[in-house]
């Protein structure tokens, strides 16, 4: 059964390249355009593992890391961003405490998401 990864990221460039490195790889892509429709999305279709920006509009990626913890304890979530008006070490350092279970910096290469993805997905297997 092929896994499904729930991409959350504002940028429409940046969804697309993580949507086109995933399915490549083999995996179902769900994408949202931010943290609100991102929740909604993970909601009704409870994905493997997510993906998510941390700088953005409606509902930015710490908050949506703290409300899928609510949800569920156990999927994998990984944090990803480019920074902002803090600098990027900072975010993902705050988004590792509330509750990803890993982070990379922008930009990083399509084989560095891949072995994270790989790793944290292989840990859930049964």
């Amino acid at each position: 059964m092929t896994q499904t990864i729930l991409v959350i990221d504002d940028d429409a460039y940046s969804r697309m390249t993580l949507q086109l490195v995933l399915e490549d790889a083999g995996y179902a892509v769900e994408c949202a355009e931010d943290g609100a429709l991102g929740l909604r999305a993970f909601t009704a279709h409870r994905p493997d593992l997510v993906v998510t920006d941390i700088i953005m509009p409606a509902r930015e990626g710490l908050d949506t890391i703290g409300e899928i913890r609510k949800i569920d304890r156990n999927v994998p979530i990984i944090a990803v961003s480019g920074g902002g008006r803090l600098k990027s070490t900072d975010l993902l350092t705050l988004a590792g405490h509330l509750g990803a279970d890993a982070v990379l910096s922008k930009p990083f290469a399509a084989d560095e998401l891949i072995d994270t993805v790989q790793r944290y997905l292989a840990l859930e297997a049964p």
